[in-house]
């Protein structure tokens, strides 16, 4: 499985260097957008959730 970025710190599945080691990753499209596709990783800051609906990813789980 190819590398996934990000930055929901408050994900189980984040670790250090904003990786996901989720071995299934559902997202949805997010109509309220984004940043810019073109966006450096290392721009980005932590973009905490606290819930699914927080994020367009599905797989996300709290850490709690």
């Amino acid at each position: 499985m190819p590398d996934v970025n990000c930055t929901v710190n408050d994900c189980k599945y984040w670790t250090n260097k904003n990786l996901c080691t989720a071995q299934q990753i559902v997202v949805q499209s997010d109509e309220a957008g984004g940043f810019s596709p073109n966006t450096q990783l290392s721009q980005l800051s932590a973009t905490p959730a606290k819930t699914k609906d927080g994020t367009c990813c599905q797989t996300y789980q709290s850490q709690q």
